[in-house]
């Protein structure tokens, strides 16, 4: 036992050593290059080098400890006057851990759930729950109070360890510079090279405190009920995922956003959602079960979803909104911070939908008519136009211009025009497609079409003819869409 703790603490001080020196080796070089230059070869040989490198090196570990604060993601902080059954849940937790509740909650955009460190005002550090909005709506009361614990088990102690806390400063300082130097150039890719170094250097450290914070939750609530909700975690935080990189950042290109994207989301899920989590959640929930807990009871609550841990959840969504559509999957808004959000239209969930997908379709239309412009179509470009290119039977060339993805360039363009003319209804899903069905509700089959008109000039000359049949007219021009948004800043204070 005393031999392993020693090795433990060993391993413990050479990772910090490791951590310092990584972190001040920019310093490093450049006093080293400065040295020589100075004093030439006797810099080396008189021992100065070490000197000026131990005290650098101490000099930027009193730094970081001092000056290197985690950082808060963009959020609304909330007391609890404002959210007393939140606040009763968190309290709750911490009694089962039994480790001080946080000193602040923090609710941000996202499916994250974690217990962050900052120090404001002095020297003090300050412990705060950042939750996700999402996670109260979709994951059950249990699942919300294991999650819960699983943050809350990294307040083990007062004051994290000294390791922790250097690697953590670090990261935010070597992640902020790449920051500050994104896309300038030389500099700019020095900088991502460096934070990705020392991102890796510091990998042992938070893989480490996940595995005690599992364990501490597990103590608590047991191994079972800790590994099915790391699994559920990872499945949201994956749709999440997909929902802010297929719906929401598509809708913002588009000037809109949804009025409810907790509903919105929810329609996701049930459309496509549950994925897989990642691979270190499932390698987290292995070696929780290697080693088994039994818990010191049963994580109550309601197995209902529904945002009950929120008081006024609507309310509270309409202020937290805006960073529900900012921030990265981190909470942080980013070095442009809210100009993505200037003048966005609040739409209704079907409204919102329809306009996603119809903007998405106008700018598939739109670039088939630029590479049929390169192919040899007189301008104007018209569907007329793209059509008699196929039944001269030139859709390999067409191909050519455009990608492999031109089939779905050429149904986007039916679609369009099929909407236009009057003669179709655009049928939006929340996966981000689309079918156009007549007023009856029929499916018109257009992907099946283009894909014929594509390959054969017989199957363009068909096509022809039903478009004009239906009533169709051969002379829609597709048109890049334009952003209904208007322009004006929408003003909300962020949480530092």
């Amino acid at each position: 036992m005393g031999a392993g703790t020693g090795l433990r603490a060993l391993a413990g001080v050479l990772l910090l050593g490791v951590l310092w020196v990584v972190l001040a080796l920019p310093l490093l070089v450049l006093a080293c290059g400065v040295g020589a230059i100075v004093d030439q070869g006797r810099f080396f040989s008189s021992g100065a080098a070490v000197l000026w490198a131990l005290g650098l090196v101490a000099l930027v570990a009193l730094l970081v400890e001092l000056i290197g604060p985690r950082r808060l993601p963009a959020g609304v902080a909330v007391d609890g006057a404002a959210q007393p059954v939140l606040w009763e849940l968190v309290r709750d937790v911490a009694a089962d851990l039994r480790v001080p509740e946080p000193d602040g909650i923090v609710l941000t955009g996202g499916a994250g759930c974690e217990l962050r460190v900052v120090r404001r005002p002095g020297t003090w550090l300050r412990r705060h729950l950042v939750l996700g909005t999402a996670l109260p709506h979709v994951l059950t009361g249990r699942r919300l109070r294991v999650a819960i614990a699983h943050a809350l088990g990294h307040a083990r102690r007062r004051r994290p360890p000294l390791v922790d806390r250097i690697a953590c400063h670090g990261v935010d300082t070597v992640v902020g510079l790449a920051d500050a130097f994104a896309g300038h150039g030389a500099a700019g890719r020095a900088a991502a090279g460096y934070a990705g170094l020392y991102l890796r250097v510091c990998a042992p450290v938070p893989a480490f405190e996940e595995m005690a914070a599992d364990r501490a939750a597990a103590r608590a609530y047991g191994t079972e009920a800790v590994a099915d909700t790391l699994t559920d975690l990872g499945v949201v935080r994956a749709d999440w995922a997909r929902f802010r990189a297929e719906i929401l950042v598509p809708g913002i290109g588009a000037g809109a956003v949804p009025r409810d994207p907790i509903a919105g989301f929810g329609a996701f899920r049930a459309a496509c959602g549950g994925g897989d989590p990642d691979a270190s959640t499932a390698a987290r929930v292995a070696r929780l079960r290697a080693r088994p807990l039994d818990g010191r009871g049963v994580a109550a609550g309601t197995d209902l979803a529904g945002g009950t841990a929120l008081a006024e959840p609507v309310r509270l969504l309409g202020h937290v909104h805006p960073y529900l559509l900012a921030t990265d999957d981190d909470g942080y808004l980013g070095p442009r911070g809210f100009a993505a959000l200037d003048g966005l239209v609040k739409l209704p969930e079907e409204a919102f939908l329809e306009h996603l997908v119809g903007f998405t379709l106008a700018r598939r239309a739109a670039a088939l008519g630029i590479s049929a412009r390169r192919a040899g179509v007189a301008y104007p470009v018209t569907l007329g136009g793209v059509l008699a290119l196929l039944v001269e039977g030139r859709g390999e060339e067409l191909i050519a211009h455009h990608g492999p993805d031109t089939t779905e360039a050429l149904t986007a363009l039916l679609e369009c025009a099929w909407v236009d003319s009057g003669r179709g209804r655009l049928r939006p899903t929340w996966a981000g497609t689309a079918t156009v069905t007549d007023h009856g509700g029929g499916d018109l089959a257009l992907p099946a079409a283009a894909g014929a008109a594509l390959t054969d000039p017989a199957g363009a000359k068909a096509l022809r003819e039903r478009l004009r049949a239906a009533g169709v007219s051969t002379h829609f021009e597709p048109s890049p869409p334009i952003s209904i948004a208007t322009g004006q800043r929408e003003t909300v204070v962020g949480h530092r």
